[in-house]
């Protein structure tokens, strides 16, 4: 099964959500049965996430 994250940009908030879901499925049975992916419906090829959803994204590892 495919988990489509979108937003306008995809520097953000479809980013984040694919990067939490995909930490959520790790070592877990459904690991190999989803692909996670994000998209931007305005997104700009090779934009790279902003300074601060990098920032949260690591304050929020444990």
């Amino acid at each position: 099964m495919k988990i489509m994250f979108i937003c306008t940009g995809n520097i953000c908030r479809s980013a984040m959500a694919e990067a939490i879901m995909k930490n959520k499925l790790v070592g877990t049975d459904l690991e190999s049965k989803f692909d996670v992916y994000s998209a931007g419906t305005y997104a700009e090829t090779g934009a790279h996430s902003t300074y601060e959803a990098i920032e949260a994204m690591d304050e929020m590892r444990y």
